[in-house]
């Protein structure tokens, strides 16, 4: 490995030497061709200089990223160190190949016992001298142990079984996240008389090392084994819904279209969406040459591109390059496997598709959720929910509003294939907001008591399932017991004083219209699932 270090080393250094140089060599062609020309053959010069330009322009472009490289170097440098749980992760953790005949969502949480008595051994082992303090994830004393924060781990999945299913829900976490996340909602469906799986998606919920080895490919086998085990738990007519948030929504759309390719697996009836993640910024691509940045410069922080303290129970702070490679990889394949359905003239074999989505996100590109899903969606009970900002007139010179030019236009259509509901403010002198519906070119309006707080202008992508009352992430007073308030922290200082990044103390991590949201969607469900079943019985009398 040391020996290919030092090749790659100098190869990108005769790069960087011949990138330099071609420009010098392209000016000295251009002064021999000016005193040559009369006595040479024209083609023969022209032929040269076109060469010695493209060539320039090849040599340039290596320049760039070059610099784009090294640029790249000093940044990972300047990261704090990397501290065992960036360096080592559980060996037994569900790859795709584990998924052979016969393998269970049972084999399944046993291999998940495995990763965390493996976990278990490292926080007790080897991590306990790099975590002192009360603030750290991998400290049992510390009050951000997932252990004993809550009423379980909810880094691991679960099960909850209805006595008398009316159906059955996979709910699927978003990246770096765990099924905290969809804690809340899981339960209320549970009391709705759902049978209820949160699945811990393969590389998260143990150390943030398991997500930098993980590959898209073994998120969605497992996927796969929990619908399986999921369709083995009911009744033969109960419906199957899968909930998605962030990268649990791709995962949630790819399980479905496979599912119109292989009879083998269970079909799904409805789909809820959370912050789904269909497109994300093209940048991600680029970060797929971390590993060769990280063998060239001999630092293992080139494959990060953050190192926090972990003080988050349920999501990593620290975030490694390989998230983002394996994010694209599986959008990108969403994306394509759509076009290919709505090629095949299939697309009115999706399920119905509610989707609850903050117009200002920093992590998906919402657009991307309304021209890649949306607008191709046939079902007329599909519908997409948006969270607007806070528009008090007060504050309007104070918001970036560039988001509107690409989310507005596409929803001017008056003949939109699915139902289009907005929360927005009552009017521009009041935080009070109201759901306006589109029906065709007029809008229908459903008013509320509800109101934007003093403290918050707009949701987040992270915010959007997580309830105020939240005991982590919610506000002040709902996190005073706890010793750990994720979603109302004030400290203040100069970032650079902190191993956390600075949007946790700015980015929103709590949703205030979560329980208004959370009755709409059983409320979708429940008329969902009745739609399809008297379309189901119409076709069996048929």
């Amino acid at each position: 490995m040391t020996k290919r270090s030092k090749l790659l080393r100098l190869a990108m250094w005769l790069l960087l030497i011949g990138a330099a140089l071609a420009p010098v060599w392209l000016i000295y062609e251009w002064y021999d061709f000016a005193k040559s020309m009369p006595d040479r053959g024209w083609n023969f010069q022209v032929y040269r200089i076109i060469g010695l330009v493209v060539a320039n322009l090849i040599f340039s472009a290596i320049l760039a990223t070059m610099a784009i490289l090294f640029l790249w170097v000093r940044l990972a440098k300047s990261l704090p160190d990397l501290q065992g749980w960036h360096l080592q992760k559980p060996e037994s953790e569900f790859r795709a190949s584990d998924a052979i005949d016969g393998y269970s969502f049972n084999d399944y949480l046993a291999q998940e016992d495995r990763v965390f008595q493996e976990l278990d051994a490292y926080i007790n082992g080897p991590w306990a001298s790099h975590s002192p303090g009360d603030y750290s994830r991998y400290h049992q004393d510390s009050v951000c142990n997932p252990a004993t924060i809550a009423d379980r781990n909810w880094n691991r999945s679960h099960v909850l079984r209805a006595a008398n299913p009316i159906g059955g829900v996979l709910l699927i976490h978003g990246l770096s996240d765990s099924p905290y996340s969809l804690r809340t909602l899981g339960q209320r469906l549970h009391a709705e008389g759902y049978t209820v799986v949160w699945l811990r998606v393969p590389g998260h919920g143990t150390s943030p090392s398991a997500l930098a080895k993980v590959v898209w490919q073994d998120w969605t086998a497992a996927v796969q084994v929990a619908m399986q085990g999921l369709r083995a738990e009911l009744p033969k007519e109960c419906p199957l819904i899968l909930g998605g948030y962030s990268n649990g929504g791709a995962l949630s759309i790819h399980y479905t279209l496979c599912s119109l390719e292989d009879s083998s697996l269970p079909k799904v009836d409805a789909i809820v969406l959370f912050s789904p993640m269909i497109g994300i910024n093209p940048m991600a691509r680029i970060t797929r040459v971390y590993h060769t940045v990280a063998l060239v410069s001999r630092n293992k922080k080139a494959q990060w591109s953050n190192i926090s303290a972990e003080v988050d129970p349920y999501k990593f702070s620290s975030w490694p390059m390989n998230a983002n490679v394996q994010a694209w990889a599986m959008t990108k394949t969403v994306e394509k496997k759509l076009a290919t359905l709505e090629k095949s003239g299939r697309m009115a074999e999706m399920p119905p598709v509610l989707a609850m989505q903050s117009m200002v996100d920093s992590t998906v590109v919402v657009p991307k959720l309304i021209t890649v899903l949306f607008d191709r969606l046939k079902s007329e009970s599909s519908e997409l929910f948006l969270f607007d900002i806070d528009r008090v007139d007060r504050l309007s010179n104070l918001f970036n509003l560039s988001f509107e030019k690409k989310i507005f236009p596409k929803l001017k259509r008056t003949d939109l294939p699915y139902t289009l509901s907005v929360l927005r403010n009552s009017n521009p002198e009041s935080r009070q907001v109201l759901v306006q519906t589109r029906d065709g070119e007029s809008w229908e309006e459903q008013t509320t008591d509800m109101y934007w707080p003093e403290s918050i202008v707009s949701l987040s992508h992270i915010a959007v399932p997580i309830p105020s009352d939240d005991r982590i992430y919610g506000t002040s007073e709902a996190t005073a017991d706890t010793g750990l308030s994720l979603g109302s922290l004030t400290l203040r200082g100069e970032p650079s004083a902190l191993l956390l990044s600075s949007s946790l103390f700015v980015r929103c991590r709590h949703n205030p219209f979560y329980r208004f949201m959370e009755d709409r969607v059983v409320g979708w469900l429940s008329q969902t699932i009745r739609e399809q079943t008297g379309t189901r019985n119409q076709k069996m009398q048929v």
